[in-house]
């Protein structure tokens, strides 16, 4: 039933959401105007003027009109290394420095060509404070797994590269033990690869 005293007989409780809107005009309103524009008769105070009916789901809240969100991608990593010296391919021996300054560290040898100087992208990088040094290709040293035999060669810089005491004009064979100059830097070389081992061996368990 209404909750209006002068309407008992409306009824604001309809059923699947359907409900009537009635309008009632002020008394002070409709007692004031006559007539409305252009000599229109204006209806009487309480008369229904329409009605408004409910549709859709309601208490749902309206469809977005923004796109669905990006579904989450996996996260991926990525190995990212100083300049372009490759640390993946196996060591094939070292370089340990006997005299001059870093006396006493090392730098490994890996397999295929290497780059020997003081620059970030040299693949055998000697950045001990030998200014003497170049700071690219200085000097190649290479281990060539097929013939197992590792060879020193000079980069075409002005300072000469030294093996045993003399220069380095050609490709010449490096063998473990052996000491070499570059700059004003002294190395011994000491190989992991050769005639007994390769990386390419099956190696028996110890």
């Amino acid at each position: 039933m209404s909750n209006d005293p002068r309407y008992p007989d409306d009824d604001d409780s309809e059923s699947d959401g359907n409900k009537k809107t009635r309008l009632i005009m002020r008394p002070d309103v409709a007692e004031g105007a006559s007539t409305g524009p252009h000599g229109a008769t204006p209806p009487r105070a309480g008369s229904v003027i329409g009605t408004t009916r409910l549709v859709g789901n309601q208490g749902q809240a309206a469809p977005s009109s923004r796109p669905p969100p990006l579904k989450a991608q996996p996260a991926r990593t990525q190995y990212v290394r100083e300049g372009t010296v490759d640390t993946q391919d196996p060591v094939a021996g070292w370089i340990v420095i006997v005299k001059g300054p870093g006396r006493g560290d090392f730098r490994p040898v890996y397999v295929g060509m290497n780059s020997v100087g003081r620059g970030a992208d040299q693949r055998i990088r000697l950045d001990f404070g030998d200014e003497a040094i170049s700071r690219e290709e200085h000097a190649f040293i290479t281990y060539d797994d097929e013939t197992r035999t590792f060879y020193l060669q000079h980069g075409g810089k002005s300072n000469l590269v030294r093996l045993g005491g003399k220069p380095v004009l050609a490709p010449s064979v490096l063998n473990s033990n052996d000491t070499f100059r570059i700059g004003n830097t002294t190395f011994r070389f000491v190989a992991c690869c050769g005639p007994d081992f390769d990386w390419t061996s099956e190696v028996e368990d110890a």
